[in-house]
């Protein structure tokens, strides 16, 4: 049903395989592996990927075909191997309650942490977010050190949010938090399009942190 809770603290993983299993859901901490360089979850019931799935260099491959609920790949996998044959099937998911985010007929399910869905009309960021932002760069970027906060100093749920970021931005990588700006493209309107024609219906999605990300983020330049 999930994965080990320290699975994130294996430095030296290089090859992750949990094929046909009942996993719904891929720790984001997972994302931060220095040494990840294939990830299979094929045969899972994955309704949603992490924003930062592919984001490290080091990760080429990841194969998650056969999640039938699965219709939304993050825009850092566009340049990987993928394999998602037999995804993005119309049946609803009612094991767990999502935020999805849909562009015309394509509707994506969004990772369970995510607290909100910004749009090009919402030009003020929530407080939260903001004050999230504001801790992250005074304490990670000047500071160096985010130990410096304690349990005590912040709840457990905001301080773990601190050390592992719900993901970064697509577009210009500042770490987001509670909420994001989703753009929608296409896979059969991408180049990957014929490596997959009639065996999934799935789109790649740019999370962004802003309404300017938003606009100016194009997967395909």
């Amino acid at each position: 049903m999930t994965l080990p809770e320290r699975l994130h603290m294996c430095l030296s993983l290089q090859y992750l395989t949990a094929d046909r299993n009942h996993l719904w859901y891929v720790p984001r901490h997972l994302c931060q592996l220095p040494s990840l360089n294939e990830l299979s979850m094929a045969g899972n019931r994955l309704a949603f990927l992490p924003l930062d799935l592919g984001r490290s260099r080091e990760l080429q491959y990841v194969y998650v075909d056969n999640n039938i609920h699965l219709k939304g790949l993050p825009s850092y996998l566009y340049n990987k191997v993928i394999g998602c044959s037999g995804c993005g099937s119309p049946i609803q998911v009612s094991e767990v309650k999502l935020l999805s985010f849909s562009s015309g007929q394509l509707t994506v399910f969004l990772p369970a942490e995510v607290k909100s869905i910004g749009t090009e009309t919402d030009h003020v960021l929530p407080l939260q977010e903001l004050a999230m932002r504001t801790l992250y760069n005074t304490y990670y970027r000047f500071l160096k050190d985010l130990n410096f906060l304690t349990p005590i100093s912040l709840p457990k749920s905001l301080l773990e949010l601190l050390h592992c970021p719900l993901g970064h931005c697509h577009r210009c990588s500042q770490p987001m938090f509670t909420i994001v700006y989703p753009k929608l493209f296409p896979l059969r309107e991408t180049p990957m399009a014929g490596l997959h024609q009639g065996r999934t219906t799935v789109s790649f999605v740019a999370y962004c942190c802003s309404t300017q990300c938003l606009q100016t983020f194009d997967l395909l330049s």
